[in-house]
């Protein structure tokens, strides 16, 4: 053998495995691995910490094997050292290993395709790997560095764990690998087919890379970027990062989009920075006018498309005229007037999520705050609050006459001297949940506003620092006059907030 402290043991696995395979495998019985291997619980834990996948494999073949045994001496009426011979002879004589040796021509890639063919197909990734540390041996490079230095960050639970993606699901690594070939061609991936795409990609002649270190390398970059993206809680991030505009207006599809801005179009610090403003405009407008996103994936890399080649200094420029030019409800970038129109009369509550429409109130609150304003950062976990509570019918009189809740809830049953008011009780319910009635308290204030009066929630809004809250300090009513006229200036304001340029 030539290198015998490895080849001893036949099968070789990843360099991240084999201090494990080769203690497992040397220890010489269940015992000794048992020993090697304890189970260990933390203090204040009730479950066992995790071992490795190979020890659990083996102990679980042990007393597989132990318990076979014992079941068919029991069964054949033989020993157990008789049952545990008959299936060492299955296992010499009956267990087959497949050795292929391969010429100078042969494309292992081709054969470890067919190979697999029949059995559990492999993910995207398991096949670029291969693909990968092939061209690294033809390179004659250190396989073993190359997988330390770069691929195994990619052999943990955070790249193997799988995400649901328009209804199907996919490792991480699988979409990260396809969000950079997207980036990097700007064109649309099919999910199942980013192996051939990538092969086909790399193939080209000159090489793109100098080498697979290189191209590694690149790969890295672009994946943890997208993890950077992919691994960030909502909770905990500020209205103004674009991270928490993404997740919380659920709109993953335009991270190849980002990743490109970022990593791809040779961007300073402020281009990037107007390039990513519109980009959150764009998706924010549309967001809150609840305009379809089915088209995403494909626009965002219809984007890259355009923007490959475009100096840095025109790309924020090229980016505007993109998405400027689509229409529909599905490429549309809302103008003013539509926003503003938006925010009068679209329901908001209970059609937006409820994340997303935290965000847009948010992001109100932090424009109406100055340097003269104390802390300007907005805890976590605030409750929307409607001002004219949903339930209104107790404490808030219409026209004077107090509407019983039955009512207020089907203004249909409105009869006699009610009748004609049965118009007014439907248009201040298609207000409740409009931009202009909608405020954030936090989960103490929320119950002690609640169903109250306006004079009872005002004296509760006084509690709170949010400068939305404070708009209401010089008001003696509340009404759906009030309500439009709130919702017109917050609706202005998230121009504003998220501007769109004009076709010029």
């Amino acid at each position: 053998m030539e290198h015998p402290e490895e080849e001893v043991y036949k099968l070789w696995p990843t360099t991240l495995n084999r201090d494990v395979f080769r203690q497992v495998v040397s220890a010489g019985s269940q015992q000794a691995v048992e020993t090697q291997f304890p189970l260990r619980k933390l203090p204040r834990k009730r479950t066992y910490e995790p071992r490795s996948n190979l020890v659990e494999a083996y102990l679980y073949f042990a007393r597989a094997i132990a318990a076979w045994v014992t079941e068919r001496a029991k069964q054949s009426g033989k020993s157990l050292e008789d049952s545990a011979f008959a299936l060492l002879q299955a296992l010499q004589q009956d267990f087959c290993v497949v050795q292929i040796v391969l010429s100078e021509g042969d494309d292992s890639q081709e054969i470890f395709y067919s190979l697999n063919s029949q059995g559990r197909p492999l993910s995207q990734s398991d096949l670029l790997r291969s693909l990968i540390f092939m061209r690294a041996e033809k390179e004659k490079l250190n396989r073993d560095a190359i997988f330390n230095d770069y691929w195994s960050k990619f052999e943990t639970d955070f790249w193997s764990t799988e995400v649901r993606r328009g209804g199907r699901s996919y490792s991480r690594l699988d979409l990260g690998l396809r969000f950079f070939l997207m980036a990097k061609t700007g064109e649309l991936v099919d999910a199942r087919r980013v192996n051939e795409e990538y092969r086909r990609w790399i193939g080209v002649q000159p090489p793109r890379y100098g080498s697979v270190r290189d191209e590694l390398q690149d790969f890295s970059r672009h994946a943890e970027e997208y993890r950077y993206y992919e691994s960030a809680a909502s909770s905990a991030l500020p209205c103004t990062d674009l991270r928490r505009v993404l997740l919380d207006f659920d709109v993953s599809t335009a991270l190849p989009l980002v990743l490109y801005l970022k990593l791809n179009a040779g961007l300073d610090d402020q281009q990037l920075a107007d390039c990513l403003g519109v980009v959150e405009s764009f998706i924010a407008r549309r967001a809150f006018l609840g305009d379809e996103t089915k088209e995403y994936n494909k626009l965002f890399v219809e984007v890259i498309g355009s923007l490959r080649g475009v100096p840095a200094a025109d790309t924020a420029a090229a980016l505007r005229k993109k998405l400027l030019s689509g229409g529909g409800t599905t490429r549309r970038w809302p103008t003013d007037d539509e926003v503003v129109e938006g925010a009068l009369s679209r329901r908001l509550y209970g059609a937006m999520s409820t994340p997303a429409l935290r965000v847009v109130l948010e992001r109100l609150e932090i424009r109406e705050r100055t340097k003269k304003t104390e802390g300007l950062e907005i805890p976590p976990g605030l409750q929307i609050e409607h001002v004219l509570p949903e339930k209104w019918a107790e404490h808030w009189t219409l026209a004077d006459r107090v509407i019983p809740a039955d009512v207020v809830l089907f203004p249909h049953l409105a009869k006699d001297d009610l009748a004609e008011l049965a118009d007014r009780i439907r248009a201040r319910n298609a207000q409740l949940h409009t931009l202009g009635n909608l405020t954030l308290l936090n989960k103490y204030l929320n119950p002690a506003a609640s169903n109250g009066s306006f004079d009872t929630k005002r004296v509760e809004y006084r509690h709170s620092v949010l400068r939305l809250n404070r708009y209401f300090d010089a008001l003696t009513a509340w009404d759906e006059e009030a309500i439009a006229r709130r919702g017109k200036l917050l609706g202005k304001a998230l121009c504003e907030i998220w501007p769109r340029p004009t076709a010029s």
